[in-house]
C-alpha cells in the first residue's frame, strides 16, 4: 500500500472498523513476525478487502493484493482503491497471469505481503468455489508461508455485520515442491479455508 494511505488506514480506518464491524478475532499468534508471507482469504463481498487486513494492520505497507480489473466499470468504481493500495491488476480476458505471478513473486522477494482470493471472485454459497493453482505457485516458488483466513459475516449472510475473522497456522510449501502437485496444495490450501470460514470445499480428496 502507499505509505501515505497505509498509515491513515492504520490510525483512522481501523480503530473504527474494530469498534464497529469486527465481533472477534481467532489466531492472531499466527501471523509470522519474522517473514513475509502470502495471505489467503475466501472472498464473499467486496466489503472483504477491508477486513482481510486488519489482522496485520501493523503490516500495511508491505501488503500488496491481486485483484481482478477487467472492465471500465470496475476501473470507475474501484480504481482509485487498487491505486491507494497499489493492487496488481489481473485482466483475466486479455492479460496472461504469467505476468501478474511474476510482479507478485517480486513483490514477495522484496519482503511484501501478498493477499489473493484464491476463489478467482466473489462467492456467497456455503461450498468454496474450486481454488485457482495461482497460490499454490507462487507458495512453492517464493518458498514463503501462506496463512489461511476465514472471514465469517454474520448469520454466514454476508454483507452483514459484525464479522469473525479465523487465522491459520502458516503452512510452508518448500522449493522443492513439485510443481505437478499444484492442484493438490491448492486443494489442501482450500481445505483449510473452509474449515476456518465454516464452509465446506468439494474438490479433491
Amino acid at each position: 500500500m502507499k505509505k501515505a494511505f497505509s498509515i491513515l488506514a492504520r490510525n483512522l480506518l481501523t480503530p473504527i472498523i474494530k469498534r464497529f464491524f469486527i465481533e472477534e478475532v481467532k489466531g492472531q499468534e499466527n501471523i509470522p513476525q519474522d517473514t513475509n508471507f502470502i495471505l489467503v482469504p475466501n472472498h464473499q463481498s467486496y466489503f472483504d478487502h477491508f477486513f482481510v487486513p486488519f489482522p496485520i494492520k501493523e503490516k500495511l505497507e508491505k501488503v500488496r493484493f491481486i485483484g481482478k480489473l477487467e472492465s471500465k466499470w470496475q476501473i470507475l468504481q474501484w480504481g482509485w482503491f487498487y491505486w491507494l493500495t497499489e493492487t496488481i491488476p489481473i485482466n483475466r480476458k486479455t492479460e496472461d497471469k504469467r505476468k501478474v505471478l511474476d510482479k507478485a513473486l517480486e513483490v514477495l522477494k522484496k519482503g511484501g505481503i501478498i493477499i489473493i482470493y484464491p476463489e478467482g471472485k466473489r462467492n456467497r454459497k456455503k461450498e468454496l468455489l474450486e481454488g485457482k493453482t495461482g497460490v499454490a505457485e507462487l507458495a512453492v516458488k517464493s518458498g514463503k508461508p501462506v496463512i489461511t483466513l476465514g472471514l465469517i459475516y454474520k448469520d454466514n449472510k454476508p454483507p452483514r455485520l459484525p464479522v469473525r475473522i479465523n487465522i491459520g497456522r502458516p503452512i510452508y510449501f518448500g522449493k522443492s515442491e513439485n510443481y505437478q502437485n499444484l492442484r493438490e496444495i491448492t486443494d489442501e490450501i482450500m481445505r483449510e479455508i473452509a474449515r476456518l470460514s465454516e464452509k465446506t470445499y468439494g474438490y479433491g480428496n
